[in-house]
């Protein structure tokens, strides 16, 4: 059933170069697809994972379903979203591209002319190296616990006085500002925080001590039981509850590690190991880690230009089973109506909702919410 996953978000992943779909639209469905793989990694991924784990040494049952092991499900997986992430780094380069004619440029940090180098590097010491924090790995320093799915800048330093390396982490806070623009040229551009940072690496760390510097990512399991430890105890507040569910979720095991470039085999091996992965659990791409940021994108494209490379808005029309002069209350006593959403408006269930609850007759209302998890 992974697999068949996997071949259902590469149909989400191939609207991402489909001619038939608006640019902007596209864009969206490469972040969808990102998404989903993130899901993917952190529920599907995290249990295969931790089943593996648990059998380690141990003589595994085949699944009935897959007539695979945890390990064997684990082995297809890996080969197979890879190739999916190439093709998804090709689709990207392709839509930027396309964007960049619109009017809408990617700053590319490695071919910046000397004036524009000049803005951004003293937009970097002003707006953001004031409130990063660089933290080093050694051996007076732990290596720290990495959040789940933020990004964070690693860098290889050198030690002046010794042969020895250690390792430079900075992260880059999902709470900053993701996207920066600067209008120019009868063009908007537009920088990616991380790697506006990434960029700018040796003026946080010295310009002779890097070695090495990348942008990377972990994504962790979280697939937990939201029900564990609940069966028994009738009396419990149920928010304090997810919220001890939700900080388990997020310091849960990794079981992927994404980086933008390629890493030497030295720092690779170093951070797999401190992150308990193997190498066929890392991946490179050319693709931002966090591809959210074309939802911001899309609200700041002039609002002409957003007719052209987006979908023409989608208005849900009135349910032909109901008339518009009666109460819903009283339609619906007369006969069952199903709704299709989101082809048909939810007006009519919000008017039920609010006729029922202001009618005196009426005592309680029940809901049935199907996949609500």
């Amino acid at each position: 059933r992974e697999l068949s996953w996997l071949d259902f978000n590469r149909r989400v992943l191939v609207l991402g170069k489909d001619k038939n779909v608006p640019l902007a639209e596209q864009l969206r469905f490469l972040a969808i697809y990102g998404s989903n793989l993130d899901e993917f990694f952190m529920v599907r991924v995290g249990s295969l994972q931790e089943r593996a784990n648990l059998m380690r040494g141990k003589k595994e049952k085949r699944e009935n379903k897959t007539n695979m092991t945890a390990e064997e499900q684990l082995a297809a997986i890996m080969p197979k979203t890879a190739q999916l992430q190439e093709d998804c780094d090709k689709y990207y380069a392709k839509a930027l591209e396309n964007l960049a004619v619109c009017g809408y440029r990617k700053v590319d940090f490695e071919k910046l002319s000397k004036e524009d180098e000049h803005f951004w590097k003293k937009y970097f010491q002003s707006e953001l190296f004031p409130i990063l924090s660089p933290q080093i790995v050694d051996s007076r320093h732990p290596f720290p616990f990495l959040r789940n799915k933020e990004i964070y800048l690693g860098v290889l330093l050198h030690e002046k006085h010794t042969s020895e390396h250690t390792l430079g982490i900075v992260p880059i806070s999902s709470q900053m500002e993701r996207m920066h623009f600067v209008r120019k040229d009868n063009e908007t551009c537009f920088a990616l925080t991380e790697e506006l940072v990434l960029h700018y690496a040796a003026l946080i760390f010295g310009k002779e001590n890097v070695q090495e510097k990348c942008l990377f990512r972990v994504t962790r399991n979280a697939d937990i039981d939201p029900n564990d430890g609940t069966e028994e105890d009738l009396d419990y507040d149920y928010r304090e509850h997810m919220k001890l569910m939700l900080k388990k979720r997020a310091r849960l095991a990794p079981v992927r590690l994404e980086t933008d470039t390629p890493l030497s085999s030295a720092t690779e091996k170093f951070l797999l190991k401190r992150l308990d992965l193997k190498p066929c659990q890392s991946y490179v791409t050319s693709v931002p880690l966090d591809m959210g940021y074309v939802w911001g994108l899309s609200s700041m494209i002039d609002s002409e230009l957003a007719r052209d490379i987006t979908n023409e808005p989608f208005t849900p029309q009135w349910p032909a089973c109901f008339d518009k002069k009666r109460p819903i209350m009283e339609q619906v006593a007369e006969r069952d109506a199903l709704l299709a959403y989101p082809y048909e408006s939810m007006d009519p269930f919000i008017s039920l909702l609010r006729e029922a609850a202001n009618d005196p007759s009426v005592f309680s209302i029940k809901i049935t919410l199907y996949r609500l998890a």
